[in-house]
């Protein structure tokens, strides 16, 4: 599961979303694609509601636990978020999304302001999946905030050419962080050297 554009494609996945829900009430993943809707809206409470009914259908089933963490971290609720992510790692230690985990427990431990370890969590995401923009942007904010800031902006150059487009506006609109965990990751970045 990736980000969605808050464009056009949004409508089209709420109602297969509900349909999948529809056509198999047992199925964990129609609740999972409900949440996921429902967290990239910052609509954080709704996607829990989600991620638990998956869990309810299939209590081994750890990716609604790790996403359920995923959508707390991004609200603030560190300590709850933690929980849930090692719940899915013991479940499924060698889970496909574990690099999502390792990403949602750097964003959990950054809004903890425990930065020492959201950047080794981080850092375990990008050795999972070199390529993970979140985990890098993560990186990046939580090097900043450890004011590691030399380090932090090398690797703000290094994301900014995997992700041309970013920008402070982008991280605003794009990113599913709530009112105030978005304001420090926000500061976290424009320390690590973006701009608007």
């Amino acid at each position: 599961m990736g980000w969605i554009s808050h464009g056009a494609q949004r409508p089209v996945a709420e109602h297969l979303a509900h349909r999948a829900v529809e056509l198999d009430e047992s199925d964990p993943w129609a609740y999972m694609a409900l949440g996921y809707l429902a967290f990239v809206a910052r609509q954080t409470d709704e996607a829990l509601r989600r991620y638990f009914a998956a869990a309810h259908r299939n209590p081994n089933f750890a990716p609604a636990y790790g996403y359920a963490g995923w959508a707390q971290a991004h609200d603030g609720r560190s300590e709850a978020a933690i929980e849930n992510l090692v719940k899915a790692i013991r479940l499924s230690p060698r889970d496909p999304f574990n690099v999502f985990y390792a990403a949602g427990f750097a964003a959990a431990y950054y809004t903890a302001g425990r930065y020492a370890e959201a950047i080794e969590w981080a850092r375990q995401a990008l050795m999972l999946r070199p390529g993970h923009l979140g985990a890098r942007r993560k990186l990046c904010a939580s090097l900043a905030q450890a004011g590691l800031l030399e380090e932090a902006h090398t690797e703000m150059a290094r994301l900014r050419e995997l992700q041309p487009n970013l920008s402070l506006a982008w991280i605003k609109q794009s990113v599913p962080y709530t009112a105030g965990p978005m304001e420090r990751f926000l500061e976290g970045m424009r320390k690590a050297g973006l701009k608007d």
